[in-house]
């Protein structure tokens, strides 16, 4: 539900090169072949792996075949190495160059593969070429946003902080693993997996993904044991992923499905089992709340949420304040500009203390999808947010990060090349702990 994805309708894409089919022979073969790509992509259901099959062989009859280049490229960036998607934009630009929005994809593709200049080009090229013309397809208007992008990634990929970021080995699937949990003492780690196995075992019937649930895997040593999902009722038939966790390991923050979009939930464990998630009362509307952390005192939970007028632009984050006197959460009050872009923010984590937050948003100065972001409060107010820099942030989207107590190492998921599928999970060692404050 998390991540950055794109589904660019294949029916949208202009229908200028596939060769007239008829009869029968190699082109009634390559006309079949694109027919079932298209099928499996945009019959009402995307099936990544068949219509690359379907794809591939149709671009065996015909390798020079710009269009099914883009319908492959299209594949990898909506699939689990989104970077790939460069080799088939880049041919096909190179065979069809007057072809609408091949620049524009091909501008996309270099700047997920960090080539901030080169997408800066494409993407320049795309619009000298779109003659200012709208694109129904919004994405494809978007040409200025992506070159300020790729000028930030340029900028801060030129000056990386000191800090070592890697897989979490023995934890990632081939499908998306994100929103970790450590526990305190870093003896076990929670997080949420669409992997085969999940618990009733659905898949979304839009994006094809299995549904959400919550896994669990312990440090042996130095190794991490073969995750597995925690039993029911703390995972459902439903989507059921991670959101938050006490300092104590006990009370865990979850989204699951509600009468809205999806709502915060609480479970608490007790002697090693945790119980029915109950919905946090108060937060929840009949829009989606994504992502929420309590502070250590327990008197202030912050939570993504899109609330339309209440927002600022897309999801937004919010703070509720625990009132004792009526055993509720207070109204929701918007962090307001300084926080919140005209853009969506996701994965909120709050220090000990209680004054800084760590946040992903897809504005201010992220180099592409969602990057990570900090901002304090100080003096009545939040801090401008600062993106926490590369290798952290990546031209693609990274959230959930949290901070173990220590203050030197973080975990958080990333789609990046190098990963396993996906989202993954990973591991950054900082050469300089941040600072944490201390637990009111």
């Amino acid at each position: 539900m998390h991540r950055t994805t794109l589904f660019l309708s294949l029916f949208l894409l202009p229908a200028m090169l596939l060769r007239a089919q008829d009869g029968s022979g190699p082109d009634k073969e390559f006309a079949d072949a694109v027919k079932r790509g298209d099928k499996a992509y945009d019959g009402g259901g995307l099936d990544i792996d068949q219509a690359l099959v379907a794809y591939e062989q149709a671009l065996a009859l015909q390798p020079e075949n710009a269009e099914v280049l883009v319908k492959i490229g299209l594949c990898h960036l909506n699939g689990a190495q989104r970077h790939e998607s460069l080799t088939y934009f880049r041919k096909a630009a190179e065979l069809a160059p007057d072809m609408p929005r091949v620049h524009f994809l091909l501008g996309f593709a270099l700047q997920l593969n960090g080539e901030w200049d080169a997408a800066i080009t494409a993407f320049e090229e795309h619009k000298q070429r779109s003659l200012g013309i709208p694109d129904p397809e919004p994405m494809y208007n978007r040409a200025d946003r992506y070159i300020a992008e790729c000028r930030n990634g340029r900028s801060l990929s030129a000056s990386p902080i000191p800090a070592e970021v890697a897989l979490v080995p023995g934890i990632n699937s081939a499908h998306a693993d994100y929103g970790p949990l450590p526990t305190a003492d870093g003896s076990t780690l929670y997080f949420t997996s669409r992997r085969a196995g999940t618990t009733g075992g659905k898949r979304n019937k839009v994006t094809n993904e299995y549904f959400e649930d919550i896994y669990a895997s312990t440090l042996e040593g130095d190794k991490w044991t073969a995750p597995a999902p925690l039993p029911e009722p703390l995972n459902s038939k439903g989507n059921d992923a991670t959101l938050g966790l006490s300092a104590d390991g006990s009370t865990m923050l979850v989204f699951r499905d509600g009468p809205g979009m999806g709502d915060i939930h609480r479970s608490t464990q007790v002697n090693g089992v945790w119980g029915a998630p109950e919905p946090l009362e108060g937060l929840n509307t009949k829009l989606q709340e994504s992502s929420a952390w309590t502070t250590a005192d327990g008197q202030w939970t912050y939570f993504v949420s899109d609330r339309g007028e209440e927002g600022l632009g897309g999801q937004d984050i919010f703070r509720s304040r625990w009132i004792a006197e009526t055993n509720s959460w207070g109204p929701a009050e918007n962090l307001g500009p300084d926080v919140n872009s005209s853009y969506d923010e996701e994965g909120v984590f709050v220090t000990p203390d209680g004054n800084t937050i760590y946040f992903s948003s897809k504005g201010h100065t992220t180099m592409g999808g969602y990057d990570i972001f900090r901002s304090t409060f100080t003096d009545g107010r939040w801090s401008r947010p600062e993106n926490l820099g590369w290798p952290i942030n990546s031209a693609d989207d990274d959230l959930f990060f949290v901070l173990m107590p220590d203050g030197s190492t973080g975990y958080f998921c990333s789609v990046r090349p190098g990963g396993l599928g996906m989202d993954d999970i990973y591991r950054v060692e900082f050469t300089a702990p941040q600072h944490l404050g201390q637990a009111r």
